[in-house]
């Protein structure tokens, strides 16, 4: 069965806008006063401008923006000027020569070629096309081509001066000096941006702190430095013992923050992101605030704890989006779309805690032991302590990557809170064991089907003869199938419901034997919402009432006792709750109250009157008195098969009825067994003793059946569940009343002579005699 797919999305690129055009975020007025202030910067003093702001928040798109924004404003009028005239606009980027050790020699080789026209070269051979640069340079500005090339080469020489084996001080200071009086007769100012300071390694920022804090004072000259504050104080910490934040200081005269953008307006492209890979319905429900069932009313949404405290910036949204798709693309509906974004989110933003989840598998996910008990309250312990291993420092930092934990994990949420519910539906959560490992390693583990094959099976798949091969009752027996009808077939037309349940009942009865459960009850009843009104529930009552699978006769008994039940709830709606209890089945097996409970029932409801519930209930009787259902290759067996036994006396009151129904009964199941089948429905312990329907029994069970069945006791003491039952029955065999009291003193001493008679040699006396 092929896996259906999608088209693939294109990853974001985390590229800087070139233009205001390409703004989206209204910082055009920021710009264009910033430029101004940056082009008319009053008289021949130098200027140093930081503008500062986190990694990711959109430094350089600021950068281009400026010079675009320089590019067409005018600077004010300099000494000897007659009219205004543009701005010196050169862009160093450092990063790019990180390594290379002439970090400061090259800023002013890039002053220069940009001042000679000569920004096409190659870049790493910078030095070298400063020296071949052409006499006949194309000015830049209203300067004259001499003028250009004079400055040009005055800070060419100055760069060389600056190189690092360079010991000549006063060289330094005569070109320094030449280059000053160069700059002042031209008057026209040169704005110097240098990006990504806080990329570099930490001696190359200080180099070139250090040069920017030697040439500073150059008159016309402005140089607009941008970086992380944080990381740019750390680096220079190790230089200036510590110090780095108070040298940062001394070189930057008019610090500015970036433009914040609202955190609302970073969650919003978060939003699209995610809207844009998996569609609108399941982003809104990742992102929405809604109350989880498995919390109770404290719920923690994994949205607000794994993703909203570290996406920041429009770069970190842009990362994790990048990262999701990815993820996404591979697993799509083998997991579940919030918890393979709370996860994600971790990875991206905190790998550490992400590489702890990862080794904590055994902590963390649901607990197939009891919510109560001393084992769980063990284990609880040891979740509580491992949990104080978290890789975190600080009491905020833990303090929020432990609520993270619990929003990924609701079984850590209950050893913390108490405030945990194991949920019914758990889809493939990354809290379920086994599916933990698929949100790591990118694949489904070996014993799991792909969601797109449950998918296909319940929606596409035509369902014939063919389609009852082994392939598909491994997905329809598999763990993960419980919950997939209800999920793909909650608004499928009646027809493709009914095709659906009546193919489990042909598949079930191929390729099983024994029944603790039934995968084909549990379909329609997960398609039906525990609800035997409408159209889709008639249909698929009238497909299991035609089905000949002999599946369908399981099926047919637990569902005419649920609507008898629930047709006696709407018709009596004042009983009280306890005369419920009362009704149900307590023959036999049914003294096992907790197994019968676990049956899904009807809601109850106080108006059904032509729902229909009538007419499936007659379908479904009409079915289990019928005996020309196709017969099993092979017995069937099982606790379900005694429960369908023991439904048979509440389902019909009238003894032909009964009898019919036995009738069909017997012919699903060995004949040994059904003598185990009949005696549980058919006889009831109460108070003192049993009350025993030996009219129906008689009809049933031989005189042969029971030799056989004391022979099978002889030579094997559990082959027979209840030798009670059965001596309580030859003692009410002559009995001619419908239901026949036997006493335990009775039964007991039938009983005991049984145990003597097994030892002897003349064997079991014939009993019904």
């Amino acid at each position: 069965m092929s896996q259906h797919s999608d088209l693939y999305l294109s990853f974001l690129q985390d590229e800087p806008i070139g233009s205001a055009a390409d703004d989206k975020y209204n910082r055009s007025t920021y710009v264009r006063n910033l430029a101004l202030s940056l082009s008319r910067f009053p008289g021949s003093e130098s200027l140093v401008v930081g503008i500062q702001g986190p990694w990711g928040s959109g430094k350089t798109s600021l950068k281009n923006m400026l010079v675009e924004q320089l590019a067409s404003t005018p600077s004010k009028k300099g000494k000897g000027k007659k009219q205004e005239e543009k701005v010196i606009v050169v862009e160093f980027e450092p990063w790019i020569y990180s390594g290379s050790g002439r970090l400061v020699t090259l800023l002013f080789n890039q002053i220069s070629l940009t001042l000679l026209g000569k920004l096409g070269t190659a870049r790493h051979n910078i030095a070298n096309v400063l020296k071949r640069a052409a006499n006949k340079a194309a000015p830049i500005s209203g300067l004259a081509p001499a003028q250009v090339q004079m400055i040009a080469k005055a800070f060419g020489n100055l760069g060389e001066a600056l190189e690092p084996d360079n010991q000549d001080i006063d060289r330094l200071s005569e070109r320094r000096k030449d280059l000053k009086e160069k700059l002042e007769e031209s008057a026209t100012r040169i704005v110097v941006f240098i990006d990504d300071l806080d990329r570099l390694m930490d001696d190359e920022v200080t180099d070139v702190m250090r040069a920017v804090k030697a040439v500073g004072d150059l008159p016309y000259m402005t140089y607009v430095l941008l970086y992380d504050r944080d990381s740019v104080t750390k680096s220079l910490d190790k230089s200036c013992h510590g110090k780095g934040d108070e040298y940062l200081k001394k070189i930057i005269q008019v610090p500015i923050g970036m433009p914040e953008l609202p955190q609302e307006v970073v969650y919003d492209r978060l939003e699209d992101g995610l809207t844009g890979i998996i569609g609108e319905k399941r982003a809104e429900q990742i992102y929405e605030k809604v109350q989880n069932a498995q919390f109770g009313d404290s719920s923690l949404p994994i949205y607000d704890a794994c993703v909203k405290p570290f996406v920041r910036t429009m770069r970190d949204a842009n990362r994790l989006i990048n990262e999701f798709m990815l993820c996404y693309q591979v697993l799509r509906d083998d997991v579940e779309s919030m918890d393979l974004l709370g996860i994600t989110s971790l990875e991206v933003f905190n790998p550490d805690l992400h590489r702890w989840i990862m080794a904590s598998k055994d902590y963390l996910c649901d607990s197939d032991l009891p919510i109560t008990g001393r084992l769980m309250l063990d284990h609880k312990v040891e979740v509580k302590a491992h949990l104080s291993t978290l890789p975190t420092y600080g009491t905020d930092a833990k303090d929020r990557d432990l609520r993270a934990v619990e929003s990924l994990f609701p079984f850590v949420a209950y050893c913390v809170d108490s405030l945990y519910t194991r949920p019914d539906e758990v889809g493939r959560a990354i809290h379920r064991p086994e599916h933990f490992n698929t949100y790591f390693r990118l694949s489904i583990g070996n014993n799991l089907i792909h969601e797109a094959e449950y998918r296909k099976l319940l929606v596409d798949d035509s369902l014939g003869e063919e389609d009852l091969d082994d392939e598909h009752w491994l997905i329809v027996s598999s763990k993960g199938f419980s919950d997939k009808p209800a999920k793909y077939l909650s608004v499928a037309d009646a027809g493709r419901c009914a095709l659906v349940v009546g193919f489990c009942l042909e598949l079930e009865a191929r390729h099983r034997v024994v029944y603790p459960s039934c995968i084909s009850h549990d379909v329609a009843t997960a398609i039906m919402k525990k609800d035997y009104t409408g159209e889709r529930s008639e249909a698929i009552v009238q497909a299991i009432a035609d089905s000949n699978s002999p599946v369908s006769m399981i099926v047919a008994a637990c569902m005419a006792y649920e609507i008898r039940r629930a047709i006696h709830r709407a018709k009596s709606p004042e009983k009280d709750t306890q005369e419920q209890v009362e009704s149900k089945p307590t023959i036999g097996l049914m003294n096992n109250v907790a197994m019968f409970d676990s049956l899904p029932f009807c809601q109850d409801s106080e108006d059904i009157e032509d729902s229909g519930l009538e007419r499936g209930l007659m379908s479904l009787c009409k079915k289990l008195k019928c005996t020309n259902c196709r017969h099993p290759q092979t017995p069937l067996s099982g606790r379900l098969l005694q429960w369908y036994a023991s439904a048979i006396p509440l389902i019909f009151t009238k003894t032909d009825d009964r009898y019919r129904a036995f009738s069909a009964f017997q012919d699903l199941v060995d004949d040994t067994k059904f003598v185990d089948y009949a005696l549980y429905a058919l006889i009831q312990e109460q108070g003192g003793g049993f009350i025993v329907d030996a009219p129906l029994l008689k009809r049933f069970i031989t005189c042969e059946r029971i030799q056989t069945s004391l022979k099978l006791w002889d030579n094997d003491p559990n082959s027979i569940e209840d030798i009670k039952l059965l001596a309580a029955y030859d003692v009410a065999y002559k009995s001619n009343n419908h239901a026949k009291f036997v006493n335990n003193g009775e039964v007991d001493f039938l009983v005991e002579n049984w145990k003597h008679e097994r030892h002897s040699d003349s064997g079991f006396d014939h009993p019904l005699s």
